[in-house]
C-alpha cells in the first residue's frame, strides 16, 4: 500500500508527518473522504468544494489547486491498483517557515503568517458490509460552528470520537454497540452522525436535519438530496429530535462508502427502510456506475 505524503508516494508503513506539523499536534487541518470507483472519484466537485471551503474557514490557503489534487488522487489509485476504494484527502496548515520556529508558550497556538501546507492522500479498500445499521442517541453534543467552523471536515473530530466511545461504553454486555450515533446540538436537535448523515421519511417527504451554519458530515448528503429532488421527491429540512426519527416510516443514513443504508433500529426501536430508501440507494448506485469509465 502506498500513500501520497507532501508531494511524493511513500509506503504506508513509512508514511509519517513531523510531530510539529499543526495537523498532528493541534488538529489544524481539513480532511475529506472520497469514494473511488473504477478509478474515478465519485462526486469529486462536491468533495473538493468541501475540502477547500474548510481550509478557507480555518484561514489558510491549501497550497494545491484542483488539478494538482486530482493528480495526487490518481497517483494513489494507480499505485495501489484500487478500482474501488475510500480515499482520505487531508491538508494541514503545516509548520510555517524555518525562520519562525515553534514557540513554547501559548503563542505557539497562533497560526503562522506563512503556512506551508502538507497534503496527504491515503486509501483503504471499501468495506464489504453495506447492510442496515443501528443508531443510538448519545449524550455527547456536536461541536458548535461558532467554536470550530466546518468541524466535520477538519481534524478536530473529538465529538465523533467521544460519541463512538459512548456507544462502546453503554452497549449491553451481551450485545454489540450501535453502529452509528445520533449527535445533537445544544437544543436537542439531531445534526448528524459521527461519519454519516441521517434522514427519515414521514408524511410523504424526506426529512433532513437543518444544518444552518454547520457543515454536513459527508458530501453524500447533498448528492442524495439532489437525486431525490430530481425524482420530484419532496425534501424538507427542519429541526428534528430523536423522537421524530424513531417515529418515522423509514430511516436511512448517507455515507461515502455505500451511499444510502437503511436504519433498522434507533435507540432500540425498530424503524427500517422502505421504498424511498430503496429507490435512493438504487439511484446512488446508478450514479456511481455512470461515473465509472
Amino acid at each position: 500500500m502506498q500513500y501520497h505524503v507532501d508531494g511524493r508516494l511513500v509506503d504506508a508503513e513509512s508514511a509519517t508527518l513531523p510531530v510539529t506539523d499543526r495537523g498532528v499536534c493541534l488538529g489544524d487541518a481539513a480532511s475529506e473522504p472520497v469514494r473511488v470507483t473504477g478509478g474515478t472519484p465519485i462526486a469529486w466537485r462536491q468533495h473538493l468544494d468541501r475540502l477547500f471551503d474548510a481550509c478557507a474557514a480555518l484561514g489558510f490557503d491549501p497550497g494545491v489547486d484542483a488539478a494538482d489534487l486530482r493528480a495526487r488522487v490518481a497517483a494513489v489509485v494507480d499505485a495501489n491498483d484500487h478500482d474501488d476504494a475510500l480515499l482520505r484527502l487531508s491538508i494541514t496548515r503545516g509548520r510555517g517557515s524555518a525562520d519562525h520556529p515553534p514557540r513554547v508558550d501559548a503563542g505557539r497556538l497562533r497560526p503562522p503568517t506563512d503556512p506551508d501546507p502538507t497534503v496527504v492522500v491515503t486509501a483503504v479498500g471499501l468495506p464489504s458490509d453495506r447492510g442496515a445499521v443501528s443508531l443510538q442517541t448519545v449524550r455527547t453534543r456536536a461541536i458548535p460552528p461558532a467554536s470550530v467552523p466546518s468541524a466535520a471536515v477538519t481534524h478536530h473530530r473529538l465529538d465523533a470520537v467521544r460519541a463512538q466511545a459512548e456507544l462502546r461504553d453503554t452497549a449491553p454486555p451481551d450485545n454489540d454497540p450501535a453502529d452509528e450515533a445520533l449527535l445533537l446540538d445544544n437544543d436537542g436537535h439531531v445534526v448528524g452522525g459521527t461519519a454519516s448523515d441521517p434522514a427519515f421519511v414521514t408524511d410523504d417527504a424526506i426529512r433532513l436535519p437543518a444544518l444552518d451554519d454547520r457543515t454536513a458530515r459527508t458530501a453524500t448528503r447533498s448528492v442524495v438530496r439532489d437525486l431525490a429532488r430530481a425524482e420530484d421527491l419532496p425534501v424538507v429540512e427542519g429541526a428534528y429530535t430523536p423522537a421524530d426519527f424513531r417515529g418515522a416510516t423509514e430511516s436511512f443514513i448517507t455515507e461515502p462508502t455505500a451511499g444510502v443504508r437503511p436504519v433498522e433500529r434507533i435507540d432500540g426501536v425498530a424503524v427500517g427502510g422502505g421504498p424511498v430508501t430503496d429507490l435512493l440507494a438504487r439511484l446512488f448506485e446508478h450514479r456511481v456506475v455512470d461515473a465509472a469509465p
